[in-house]
């Protein structure tokens, strides 16, 4: 769509508001006065601002629809490409061909006012490069904290929404201003919240963060004086105070908003407490460590928010890590310089086609300890005796050698949009790469829920004995999930090192915020389908996934050439 802007006047968004803690819960005024309202101001006062689209229809009272169609819970790719279009003509830094969700344009507005280009597969964010260096300088008093704020929502793309304090000591200051505040409502605030608050402040923020779980899903903790509302309305409210006594004085801010998503902004599920100057004396891996365990704790499909205690984001993973005594570090993704470029298969692929790709997979991974994926080897060398001839040295020897390449695992989609035929037609090309590769399974059938795992030993079998075995495995049924996959992956480092097949029809959208895409994941098409269906499916797919894996046409098996 082309979008035609006249009589506006280029804008900066602010992400701070004061949504009410008392009445029914409506973040949408707030939403009007944050988003929209800026996008509308004219730049004659005399005149309207005019938004139109590519046929000259009116699409100014369409933008709250247009907004809210990118932070739903899947990625609508017209929606978003329309909306990039306008924020990319209506506000003084954006750019309009980032590959973020429009639910992260904070962040893109933050990262074009201090010149960061935006991430991509050629361009990497870290904690050495970045985050210190802008933690640094915010904490000097000589950088700003847009800047600081781009640089931790470059690297480590966060859903959730933060605050961040110049020190320990600014934590303590709103720690005090909360206490007035809250005697002075001691009358309005239902006992539950009076104690989460009261136990909010005996927080510390001595180490580099701190995050707290404070709904479980959008629909809950929105009561009147709830803890999630109140806390969200007095940070909010606090960092307004300061803003303006900052300008009063003309001295530097120590506290402020960091706005990750937007879903988060308005209705946040969790909370995490930036300290800044624990941040600029940290390693670059420590912050590595702790903003990599934030995004595992957010991913984690287990939330339980307590109405009596305070719930951390982070309690179970990092009880956890201690228990296994052991970190983790996130891998940046692979470039993929030609995902734009690729063109998809006019014909289904051959089963030599699927063949020729996952070998072409399995040696860029390399080599393995150990693995169901025996490959051996055989040379000659005068080092060893013929077995034929064994006094004749003159008659070199032979030395067979066993390597290891990765694990193969499969998961086939069964979810209500496949057929029963196309399962078996899937199975039975499975089950003709393996023999062709001559190794075993590892195999889980998968909808909305997971199967158990299962090793198939297709080593030296028939295919008739290996589909005996594959109909004795129970399917799973219902609608289709990819995300229950990516975490399942991702909790094992032995599964992490293997290659592991999806095989699907691709009728499935990603949500809008960044998902941690496991490195060794790829998806081949399943068979006897529509193959025009197919491809329109896939590239729908791959469009949709810029955000989380710009690289992600290159992980399509069969469909590109």
């Amino acid at each position: 769509m082309t979008i035609t802007v006249t009589n506006q006047k280029p804008a900066v968004l602010d992400a701070l508001h004061t949504i009410s803690c008392i009445g029914d819960y409506d973040p949408m005024p707030a939403i009007q006065q944050t988003l929209i309202d800026p996008l509308l101001e004219p730049l004659h006062p005399n005149a309207p601002v005019n938004i139109t689209g590519a046929q000259g229809a009116d699409l100014t009272g369409d933008i709250p629809n247009l907004l809210l169609s990118c932070l739903g819970d899947t990625l609508n790719v017209a929606g978003e490409q329309t909306v990039k279009e306008l924020l990319g003509q209506t506000l003084i830094n954006f750019d309009q061909g980032t590959l973020l969700p429009v639910a992260e344009l904070f962040a893109v507005q933050a990262g074009q006012q201090n010149k960061m280009p935006a991430p991509s597969p050629r361009v990497l964010y870290t904690a050495q490069a970045d985050v210190l260096p802008a933690a640094r300088a915010l904490l000097a008093g000589t950088g700003a904290e847009s800047a600081f704020f781009a640089s931790i929502a470059y690297t480590f793309h966060p859903d959730t929404l933060g605050f961040w304090f110049q020190s320990s000591a600014a934590f303590g200051d709103f720690k005090v201003w909360l206490s007035q505040q809250t005697q002075a409502m001691a009358g309005a605030l239902p006992p539950a919240t009076t104690k989460l608050l009261n136990d909010f402040t005996a927080l510390s923020l001595k180490g580099l963060t701190e995050s707290l779980l404070v709904r479980k899903d959008d629909a809950d903790a929105n009561d009147e004086h709830s803890f999630a509302r109140v806390l969200v309305h007095m940070l909010m409210n606090y960092v307004e105070q300061q803003r303006t006594q900052a300008s009063q004085q003309n001295t530097a801010l120590d506290t402020g908003v960091l706005p990750f998503t937007v879903g988060e902004l308005f209705c946040p599920r969790s909370l995490v407490l930036v300290n800044v100057e624990a941040h600029a004396r940290a390693t670059a891996a420590k912050i590595t460590g702790e903003w990599n365990l934030i995004d595992q704790s957010l991913a984690s499909p287990v939330k339980v928010v307590s109405n009596t205690s305070l719930s951390k984001l982070t309690s179970l993973p990092r009880a956890a890590a201690r228990a296994a005594a052991m970190g983790s570090k996130q891998q940046p993704g692979q470039p993929g310089s030609r995902s734009a470029k690729v063109a998809f298969r006019k014909q289904p692929p051959s089963k030599l086609d699927l063949f020729k790709d996952i070998t072409r997979v399995l040696r860029r991974m390399g080599k393995v300890n150990r693995s169901q994926n025996i490959f051996r080897t055989m040379k000659t060398t005068f080092l060893k005796a013929s077995r034929r001839d064994p006094d004749d040295f003159n008659k070199p020897g032979r030395i067979t050698s066993a390597q290891y390449m990765p694990d193969l695992h499969i998961y086939i989609d069964t979810s209500g949009s496949i057929s029963e035929a196309n399962y078996q037609e899937a199975v039975m090309m499975l089950i003709q790469i393996a023999k062709k590769l001559n190794i075993n399974l590892y195999f889980n059938s998968f909808s909305h829920i997971l199967s158990q795992e299962v090793m198939l030993r297709t080593e030296n079998k028939s295919t008739a004995q290996i589909w005996k075995e594959f109909r004795r495995i129970p399917k799973v049924s219902g609608g289709t999930e990819y995300m229950q996959i990516w975490r399942y992956i991702n909790t094992s480092r032995v599964r992490q090192r293997r290659l592991s097949l999806m095989v699907t029809d691709f009728d499935w959208s990603p949500p809008p915020t960044r998902q941690d895409h496991p490195k060794n994941l790829y998806y081949a098409p399943c068979s006897a389908m529509n193959w025009s269906l197919m491809v329109d499916l896939a590239k729908r797919y791959a469009d949709s996934m810029q955000h989380i894996d710009p690289s992600i046409r290159q992980r399509l098996l069969g469909m590109i050439v």
